[in-house]
């Protein structure tokens, strides 16, 4: 009996250590994660940079009635031309020539009443109270005249400027409030272009942007190059990203652009050659941290990565990026899964093959 005991102990023990080896072998070996990458190359461009832009007119502006009131004469169409001081739009004008004319009667009846006043103060008949009284009425009387006059010139909607009504947004017979948009005018004696460029092409021009080496195509319009009559930078970078705006204004006494048009702007840097080198990389590669400083993951032969701070440079043809610090020619830089890399991470390097010295 107690053979049998010890034999079954001796199983159950046999089988549970069999059973524990079993489970070791079972547990999978996580794979390393497979990531594309690319290396930092040497390339030739033209010290010419080019941007795209779409133009638009030197001025837009929403123009609305002062006062409000029914709109009887309005018959403007979208894309009709004002001379300055043309009307484009008035209101019903019964309502303000009555108030005018009210006024009108208010204040000569207040101003006969003062200078009587004022007569009779000066013979010491009446008090300076109520002198006072009727120097103040007549004051205000006035005031409430030349506001009803101001009115009945307000119910005129005038062009503030040479210009083309690019939209409408009322009706005819339509009850207007004060400030409510009427049309949207825009002045096209001038084409404004915007574009933006990096911070070494601002730190190139931060003197003033000479408009000779500011050159403008536009698509529709090929073989014609505008230079810019006046050009801007802006002294600090964009919100949304770290480049700054560059606009030039383009004459155009001879209506021959239009706002929407699409084209390029192209900015000759100062250099006495006319092609520079630059250290490149993917623009997939880089990252930005919580401070938005610029960083790219690198590459060795082992397949570690490891972070790398970069200071970045202009656009590039090819979606590339200058790199200006930070990394040497041949370093490999990952291009996907960058979300989940961590410093010292082993990874597998997606068709290439990465020789000491990192160059793939």
């Amino acid at each position: 009996m107690k053979q049998n005991l010890f034999g079954n102990a001796f199983f159950m023990v046999c089988l549970s250590a069999l059973l524990a080896a079993c489970g070791k072998q079972e547990q999978p070996v996580r794979p390393q994660p497979v990531v594309r990458v690319a290396r930092a190359e040497t390339i030739t461009s033209e010290a010419a940079r080019s941007y795209t832009f779409i133009s638009e007119p030197v001025r837009v502006t929403q123009l609305a009635f002062r006062v409000g009131g029914p709109v009887d004469n309005f018959t403007v169409q979208a894309g009709q031309f004002f001379r300055q001081g043309q009307p484009i739009a008035a209101i019903d004008r019964r309502d303000f020539l009555i108030r005018r004319d009210r006024a009108e009667a208010l204040c000569r009846q207040a101003e006969a009443d003062y200078r009587r006043t004022a007569n009779l103060y000066e013979k010491n008949s009446v008090s300076a109270t109520a002198y006072e009284k009727a120097r103040a009425d007549y004051a205000r009387a006035r005031a409430d005249f030349d506001m009803a006059v101001n009115e009945l010139d307000d119910m005129r909607l005038l062009a503030p400027f040479d210009g083309f009504v690019q939209q409408t947004h009322i009706e005819r017979h339509q009850e207007v409030k004060p400030s409510q948009a009427v049309v949207t005018f825009i002045d096209l004696s001038q084409v404004k272009v915007e574009v933006y460029v990096p911070e070494d092409m601002a730190v190139a021009l931060r003197g003033g942007v000479p408009d000779s080496l500011v050159h403008v195509h536009f698509d529709r319009l090929p073989g014609r190059v505008f230079t810019p009559s006046a050009t801007y930078l802006t002294q600090t970078a964009a919100d949304n990203n770290l480049s700054y705006c560059l606009t030039a204004l383009l004459d155009n006494s001879d209506n021959s652009l239009l706002g929407g048009m699409a084209g390029n702007l192209s900015v000759s840097l100062p250099s006495t050659s006319t092609y520079v080198s630059s250290l490149a990389i993917p623009q997939a590669a880089v990252c930005q941290d919580d401070r938005s400083d610029a960083y790219v993951w690198t590459v060795d032969a082992d397949g570690h990565v490891s972070k790398s701070l970069v200071t970045l440079g202009r656009l590039l043809k090819g979606s590339k990026i200058e790199v200006i610090s930070g990394l040497v020619e041949g370093q490999t830089v990952a291009l996907t899964r960058l979300a989940f890399l961590s410093e010292g991470q082993t990874v597998q390097v997606e068709g290439l093959t990465i020789e000491k010295g990192g160059r793939p």
